[in-house]
């Protein structure tokens, strides 16, 4: 079978449900066919003319990036500016474009989490994972194929998944109980009501309390055995991340369990420090938030490029595992706008 735009889209979006993006992104197949044929995808973190000028030159069909090249409204389409003039190019070259952005950040083996293994983090887990998305769904059927409904449960990834038989009624009715997360919902019942389970049966969606597993916002990790010190934690940083400058506040004599949020993360400095954190590694620190009234804590701030990057190889891998028949390459450009100038030591004048 052929590899279309469309089938890209719909593993992403299994993986980053779009439901989970934050209000003000744009995420999803953002130019181009769904119908198109795919046999060759370039993934990047920034969608620049030099990325697509390397996506025309080494003849890819399918851009996949993490940050959203539209994000408002589009007046025109022309060369006259560079939004237009790569969106020009993309439909000019029958090149499709599709977003991950916030969805992907806030996912399982997402954006944080590809920065936690990057930095050796052992036994990672969500840092906040406060999200209410939850559902309890409650089936009641006379479809009597359990091993079947199991599965169909299972595909739509619902936990804690069980039946049982309803007694005391003139025909057979099984009752089915999972939790699984809101964006799932929809459609599980389209295909019930498809493979008519619902035509003698109900179907019930509940809230619960009980937080997902599959979606949040940062991750929180371990170092084995006694830790890192401080001077050990932040040379791992810089040559995990090839950072040759990190800005940091605060001191800490041994470091073992530390908190990561790729891109903007400074909010949830206080709940990496409530959660027993020793550092926190995030991005786009402000000055004033530098400022904390917590002893024994670093906080990190290694630039937003940077600690997003890894993320570009990870969807390289991703899609290479899941479209064994498409050809899926990594950007070889380097997208970061920000440069630093790291002067030469002064020589010594009497030399």
């Amino acid at each position: 079978m052929n590899v279309q735009v469309q089938h890209i889209s719909t593993f992403l979006h299994q993986w980053a449900p779009p439901s989970t993006k934050l209000d003000y992104d744009n995420v999803g197949l953002l130019v181009g066919d769904p119908n198109q044929q795919t046999t060759r995808i370039l993934t990047c973190l920034d969608v620049t003319l030099e990325v697509v000028a390397e996506a025309i030159e080494r003849n890819c069909d399918l851009i996949v990036a993490h940050h959203p090249l539209i994000f408002k409204g589009i007046d025109r389409i022309n060369p006259t500016n560079e939004q237009g003039e790569i969106i020009f190019k993309l439909i000019k070259n029958d090149i499709a474009l599709i977003a991950a952005h916030t969805n992907l950040d806030a996912a399982l083996d997402g954006v944080s989490f590809v920065l936690g293994q990057k930095l050796k983090l052992k036994n990672l887990k969500f840092l906040d994972n406060g999200y209410n998305i939850s559902r309890k769904i409650v089936l009641t059927t006379n479809h009597s194929d359990s091993e079947s409904v199991l599965k169909l449960l299972n595909y739509y990834s619902a936990e804690e998944a069980h039946y049982y038989k309803v007694e005391g009624r003139k025909s057979d009715q099984y009752t089915y109980e999972a939790i699984m997360d809101e964006h799932n919902v929809g459609d599980l019942k389209k295909e019930l009501n498809k493979n008519g389970l619902l035509d003698r049966g109900s179907f019930q969606v509940m809230e619960v309390a009980s937080p997902s597993n599959n979606v949040g916002m940062g991750v929180v990790g371990f170092y084995r055995d006694k830790g890192l010190t401080q001077e050990q934690f932040l040379e791992l940083v810089s040559e995990a991340l090839n950072v040759e400058a990190i800005r940091f506040s605060g001191s800490i004599d041994r470091i073992k369990k530390v908190a990561v949020c790729g891109g903007a993360g400074v909010s949830l400095a206080r709940t990496a420090i409530a959660q027993g954190a020793q550092a926190f590694v995030t991005a786009d620190i402000k000055y004033h938030d530098y400022f904390t009234d917590t002893e024994n804590f670093l906080l990190v701030d290694v630039g937003h490029y940077e600690s997003e990057v890894p993320m570009v190889s990870a969807l390289q891998q991703e899609l290479s595992e899941a479209f064994e028949r498409v050809e899926v390459l990594e950007t070889q450009a380097i997208t970061n706008p920000m440069q630093v100038f790291i002067p030469d030591q002064k020589q010594n004048p009497q030399e």
